[in-house]
């Protein structure tokens, strides 16, 4: 019996077992038409089931009536709050409930984007403690530099890959005498920091055999329009290095240009190592489409599982000084979620898969709330989005497919 056959008769048990062997077998299974829309379906159901059991996104994607509650189920709930595209009709689909995950040997890897340190929170800040707490899995965070170019970044990510140093899942260093190399691992890579991996990828595909899967979340492998205009305000200005002048201001001058709610902190690690204008034209799409072209075959024949998940927002979901920003992605794309539009935010080779397109903007998908004396009036920085839901499912679906031990 096929795949589809399989699916058709509700026989969803033998549909996973047969996908986890034939995946040890041939890894390149993963470039059927087929395989790919059964992945999409069932990473969408483990979401939607996880979701459902938060409380918060409940309590968020329940409607608010004039007459009469919301007599909605959760899943239902939540599938229609938090998916786009085909997934808020797929609450309905009465997939298996994948095993508790128990991870005794491999790593998750997470790769940070641009401004890594200089938003108010961090990156998954209450999620990663959660889920090592939960599945056992390591975190392991690459301490990547917040402002400087791919190439210069991939020594922060070599040093957590090749060497285990970086942050753990609190977000505090590594002391050197406890790093340790992981083996085996899944990464997980936000904004810049899937332009940071492909890179790296690029450069150094020995790594490769270590890499498990690589789940690309509201990545910025194709650049964004945004960092175009950017680039293009910034790329003539001239830095006074000049002995006695405050770096550390000059340089907070420029960073508010990106985002009013970028902040040097008062001890800036690594200031000399700032490149504001490289890092904003490694983010153009120019910059981003060369790279592609070079090097995307080449990553892809590395034989590494890519998983895309992206953002999907609305100009009344977003902080208000990213709406211009919005307003000029729309022009292309209207599922973008306030940096990068769809094309741009995935990763498009026969190995990609994509998973879900997520109703969330792209701070929404990985920060908590921005501290309300940081919300500059807006009221769309809470950010609701079931965060530790997606990474537990990410976790789940890693597991059942046998890329997690």
């Amino acid at each position: 019996m096929d795949w589809k056959d399989l699916e058709k008769s509700g026989r969803y048990e033998e549909l996973i077992l047969k996908l986890k062997e034939e995946l040890k077998e041939n890894i390149r299974i993963l470039e059927n038409p087929y395989i790919k829309t059964w992945l999409g379906k069932r990473w969408r159901n483990i979401f939607i089931h996880e979701a459902s059991l938060d409380e918060n996104a409940v309590k968020s994607a329940t409607q608010k009536k004039i007459f009469g509650e919301d007599t909605r189920s959760d899943k239902e709930k939540v599938a229609y709050r938090f998916l786009r595209a085909e997934g808020p009709e797929e609450w309905k689909y009465n997939f298996p409930t994948p095993p508790e995950p128990v991870v005794k040997e491999d790593t998750l890897v997470f790769c940070p984007g641009l401004l890594s340190g200089l938003l108010p929170v961090m990156a998954f800040k209450e999620e990663f403690p959660r889920l090592k707490e939960k599945f056992g899995i390591r975190i392991l965070q690459a301490d990547s530099h917040p402002m400087r170019t791919c190439e210069a970044n991939m020594q922060d990510l070599l040093a957590a890959i090749e060497h285990g140093k970086g942050l753990d899942e609190n977000t505090e260093p590594i002391p050197e005498e406890k790093a340790v190399a992981p083996n085996k691992m899944i990464v997980l890579s936000y904004s810049k920091g899937t332009a940071d991996l492909l890179v790296l990828l690029a450069k150094r595909p020995e790594i490769a055999s270590r890499i498990k899967a690589i789940f690309n979340w509201a990545g910025a492998p194709g650049g964004s329009y945004l960092a175009n205009d950017i680039y293009d305000s910034i790329k003539d200005m001239k830095l006074e290095l000049n002995l006695g002048v405050d770096l550390k201001a000059e340089y907070q001058n420029i960073l508010k240009v990106i985002s009013p709610v970028v902040t040097l902190p008062k001890q800036v690690k690594r200031l000399h190592e700032y490149d504001i204008q490289g890092a904003m034209l490694d983010l153009t799409t120019e910059k981003r489409a060369e790279f592609l072209e070079e090097n995307l075959a080449k990553i892809d024949a590395l034989n590494i599982p890519i998983f895309n998940l992206t953002g999907s927002t609305t100009i009344m979901e977003v902080p208000y000084f990213q709406i211009q920003g919005v307003m000029k992605l729309n022009k292309f794309d209207a599922n973008n979620d306030m940096q990068v539009i769809q094309r741009h935010s995935k990763i498009s080779c026969p190995m990609a898969t994509d998973l879900a397109m997520l109703h969330a903007h792209h701070w929404d998908m990985s920060y908590g709330p921005f501290p309300r004396r940081m919300r500059f009036g807006s009221p769309h920085l809470d950010h609701s989005f079931p965060r530790f839901a997606a990474l537990s499912a990410i976790v789940k679906f890693s597991y059942e497919l046998g890329l997690l031990q």
